[in-house]
């Protein structure tokens, strides 16, 4: 594969992935001395002015392939909300240039990604990224999602990228991850279209494309309930988290009339946060079956979750 970027860029883009600690054990590696109080982006710098043309080539043979598996893999499990950090929204802001801004939330906090693949561009496309990796132009997990997103929306094939290598299992890895249907394709008088990003193998992948919508639960058991406080600038809450399973969801309906048995799903577990006013109106217990609508998020500690729910129904 023959890039037609020059081995030190590369290589600079590369490494921005490894932390402090992986950088000065190649610095060990390579016998490098001086490097014990340098920062991240001045190790970087300091590895690659420190190596001959041959050793060069050595790290990369060493380092591609570790470092754009690890980015990729991380891109995977966060499709798939197995990480703290989750998908909260992919825009298309240009269609004829392949643009996309892609947001991401935390447990506090938020990352924007921008990427742009077309055929003009395709040897060192455009990005820009919030987190450390990205801004130094590193090939961080955003910057996979949405790679693996302009491939599954057939901007470019992969006989075409030269930028990195790709792990050989790589087209496996990503077969089963798809553009949600209900989403793909949808724009209006200059609104930018939004698709989600679904893999179909993963247990979770049901749900996952109503992450951060408002939802309705059909019908469901409560399979645990316990009581729970949160504080927040010295207010106490209290709050009863309870354990779902059997549920049947679909998308929350403007009208009843618009409900489709096609658009719901059957799906084992899910968490509901239920509010002090709520439990004391309904006196819920384990075995109830319920109903309700609310917003489905990705809690980082208590997993899938519904909230904000303001009424729910004992059947």
């Amino acid at each position: 594969m023959n890039k037609e970027i020059d081995e030190r860029t590369y290589l600079k883009f590369l490494l921005q992935y490894l932390g402090v600690d992986d950088l000065k054990q190649i610095c060990r590696d390579f016998e490098i001395k001086g490097f014990s109080k340098l920062k991240k982006s001045e190790i970087i710098d300091f590895v690659l002015d420190s190596l001959a043309e041959e050793e060069l080539k050595e790290l990369l043979q060493q380092k591609e392939i570790e470092i754009i598996s690890a980015g990729i893999d991380l891109a995977i499990k966060k499709i798939n909300g197995e990480d703290r950090e989750s998908i909260a929204e992919i825009k298309i802001v240009n269609r004829s240039k392949h643009e996309i801004e892609l947001k991401f939330k935390g447990w506090n906090w938020e990352t924007q990604s921008y990427l742009s693949i077309n055929s003009k561009n395709i040897v060192n496309p455009e990005r820009d990224c919030d987190c450390k990796i990205g801004a130094n132009m590193g090939f961080c997990s955003h910057f996979w999602i949405g790679f693996i997103y302009s491939l599954k929306q057939n901007w470019f094939k992969l006989k075409d990228w030269t930028l990195t290598a790709l792990p050989v299992d790589f087209e496996k890895k990503i077969k089963t991850i798809k553009l949600a249907e209900a989403q793909e394709g949808v724009k209006s008088n200059g609104i930018r279209e939004t698709a989600v990003l679904i893999d179909e193998s993963s247990s979770s992948a049901k749900i996952m494309k109503y992450l951060d919508s408002s939802i309705t639960v059909y019908e469901a058991i409560i399979t645990d309930i316990v009581e729970k406080e949160s504080e927040f600038q010295g207010n106490i809450t209290t709050f009863f988290m309870a354990s779902l399973g059997n549920l049947k969801l679909g998308p929350k309906l403007k009208k009843a009339s618009d409900y489709r048995e096609t658009d719901t799903e059957n799906v084992e577990k899910l968490k509901v946060r239920i509010s002090d006013k709520l439990q004391n109106e309904n006196h819920f217990i384990n075995g109830d079956k319920i109903s309700f609508s609310g917003k489905l998020v990705k809690d980082n500690f208590w997993g899938f979750t519904v909230k904000n729910v303001r009424k729910i129904t004992k059947k």
